[in-house]
């Protein structure tokens, strides 16, 4: 017995027809008297015109990078979409520099074990090892220094070693006192910074000094190439409103020379 469904459905089905898509249309105007068939064409033919100076301007629209919301400001082609590019670029491209530069400057400034030491001290003509205590303060002022100084001086190798896990260097060397730079030339040393006292502007603020003058240290070694500007350049560089920062001049913005103490 066939259920309410199936007559429904029948009922339903009954009311369409297969029908070939692809098919020529049937006349549409077939049926109608002369006037209303051509009330019908006008009509048609306006909304037709309509139609397509609609999908003309859509067209146009995102042509000129003005679609998506008639935006000049969205489209692929508008000036703000373009400045958002630009900009996203910018960034990434800042960001790869910036992962580069951390990369060299982790590069120039390693950390080596004992068992890489003479490896390291040997292979090159110059080479400075820091040798430091993790919990020491002076140790990581040395560290921000150095870090600042090897990716500027490729000429020599830099690199830093855990005192207490070099304990046959530290014996050999006899290092008694941290931190400690020590500076090789083919192997052999030739000098090494014990303490702060050499790099110090005021005695009573021993840790407080510029870059530069560990710069000027290690070049009094030979180890890299490097000349403290003089008074009279340094005057002339304050009058011109550029401050020492670190190793690097720069223009004083809120701060001076004096105050500087990287």
């Amino acid at each position: 017995m066939p259920s309410a469904q199936d007559s429904a459905g029948a009922g339903k089905a009954a009311k369409f027809v297969n029908a070939n898509p692809l098919g020529p249309m049937s006349n549409p105007f077939e049926g109608m008297g002369d006037d209303e068939k051509e009330y019908q064409k006008v009509v048609s033919e306006n909304v037709n015109k309509r139609m397509e100076g609609a999908m003309n301007d859509l067209k146009n629209k995102y042509k000129d990078g003005k679609g998506n919301n008639g935006g000049e400001e969205n489209g692929p082609t508008g000036d703000a979409y373009q400045k958002h590019q630009a900009g996203m670029a910018k960034k990434k491209a800042a960001m790869k520099a910036q992962a580069n530069k951390s990369r060299a400057a982790e590069a120039a400034y390693r950390h080596i074990t004992q068992d890489e030491f003479l490896n390291e001290v040997t292979t090159s003509k110059y080479v400075a090892i820091h040798f430091f205590h993790k919990e020491f303060e002076r140790c990581k002022i040395l560290h921000h220094h150095l870090d600042l100084i090897a990716p500027l001086h490729v000429e020599c190798k830099f690199g830093q070693i855990d005192a207490e896990k070099c304990p046959f260097f530290i014996q050999k060397l006899q290092i008694q006192m941290l931190p400690c730079l020590v500076v090789f030339k083919d192997g052999v040393v030739v000098d090494r910074l014990v303490g702060f006292d050499a790099m110090a502007i005021d005695p009573a603020e021993p840790d407080k000094w510029h870059t530069s003058r560990l710069q000027a240290w290690i070049a009094s070694t030979g180890a890299i190439r490097f000349t403290m500007p003089t008074e009279e350049i340094m005057k002339e560089m304050k009058k011109m409103g550029i401050v020492q920062r670190g190793a690097i001049w720069s223009e004083n913005r809120a701060h001076d020379s004096e105050s500087d103490s990287d």
